[in-house]
């Protein structure tokens, strides 16, 4: 049985320079069956506005980004309102679509930036897109409705999300069948794990302890009030990685629960990476770990023994994790205070 399933799309973009091409984009939006949602449907006066804003782009299964030819008006962090919500939207994990035109440099000069200063920001956001989004491009208003009838559907092939369905549509039959093949994968998992831990290396061939790990991380860092995204990489130990995300794994924790740890631990010296390219750089925000290091990490401990991986539950599709005894005995000997 096919269900149809409606998906929510956080839709950002800058505002006086784009209504007709935002209105042909909803329009697509909403022919195709979606939820669309965005800064304009949030109320612009209140002092919530941001946490607004961080709440619908949570919800969301995807996030669209349609771009002009104007970086737009700057948030109180320094990046434009747009550029902010993508950076908040990678840091959450949404899917992204980027909706760039194809000749920005073409466009009447009220629908650009007005100043060097913002043609620089403008050009380094619309590069940021293009490296690290699915990118769609159009030239008239009128092409974004074909524009995202293609870009959208490959964005949810890549990345299935679980969107809305109608209770009406779901029946017996597929609840029992959806009941038994999470029970054959519960069954699968389980030889896994069986065959995984004779397979394993010996743990003294495996790094641990004191023994370094270098992990890569994004931030948008700050030179002399400007904002920049950039690269940047940190080394820390193993015993440092296992006490940052093992208070959080006494019970079982999403993956995200586990990223946010490693990130709550890396932000406080990620000044120091960064400075190394931006000597002088003054300030680091929204750190986001590397998907590899982040899988270097998680596969790392899982090898150890620390960690394993929770049986699906009814009703819960994503992936958690929960600490081992093994790695509760390694948290408890790293952070437990000795006698003086």
């Amino acid at each position: 049985m096919s269900i149809e399933r409606k998906y929510q799309i956080f839709v950002s973009s800058t505002y006086s320079d784009l209504p007709e091409a935002r209105q042909e984009l909803m329009l697509g939006l909403l022919s195709m069956g979606m939820i669309p949602t965005g800064m304009e449907l949030s109320p612009s006066e209140s002092n919530n506005h941001w946490t607004m804003i961080q709440k619908l782009i949570n919800e969301c299964d995807y996030y669209l980004v349609l771009v002009g030819g104007r970086y737009g008006t700057l948030s109180p962090i320094g990046l434009s309102y747009t550029h902010r919500e993508y950076v908040y939207a990678a840091t959450k994990g949404k899917p992204v679509l980027a909706l760039l035109h194809d000749a920005p440099d073409f466009l009447p000069p009220e629908r650009r930036e007005t100043s060097r200063e913002g043609d620089v920001r403008f050009n380094d956001f619309r590069q940021l897109l293009q490296q690290k989004c699915l990118v769609r491009y159009w030239n008239a208003p009128t092409d974004l409705s074909a524009a995202v009838q293609k870009g959208l559907p490959a964005l949810i092939e890549k990345f299935p999300g679980s969107g809305w369905v109608r209770a009406t549509d779901s029946s017996a039959t597929s609840e029992l069948e959806v009941r038994a093949l999470k029970q054959r994968i519960e069954a699968l998992e389980s030889e896994r794990d069986v065959l995984t831990q004779s397979m394993r290396p010996p743990l003294e061939q495996l790094a641990r302890g004191a023994d370094q790990v270098l992990l890569g991380y994004s931030c948008n860092v700050f030179v002399k009030g400007d904002c920049k995204v950039t690269a940047a990489r940190t080394s820390i130990s193993w015993d440092q990685v296992i006490a940052s995300v093992a208070p959080q794994m006494l019970d079982e924790v999403s993956e995200m629960v586990m990223r946010q740890a490693l990130e709550e631990h890396i932000a406080p010296r990620a000044l120091t990476d960064v400075q190394v390219q931006w000597p002088k750089a003054h300030a680091v925000r929204n750190v986001v770990l590397d998907t590899d290091s982040f899988n270097q990490v998680k596969i790392h401990l899982r090898a150890l023994g620390m960690i394993r991986k929770c049986p699906p539950r009814p009703g819960r599709s994503q992936i958690t994790w929960q600490l081992t005894p093994l790695g509760d005995q390694a948290m408890t000997q790293i952070l437990a205070r000795k006698r003086r």
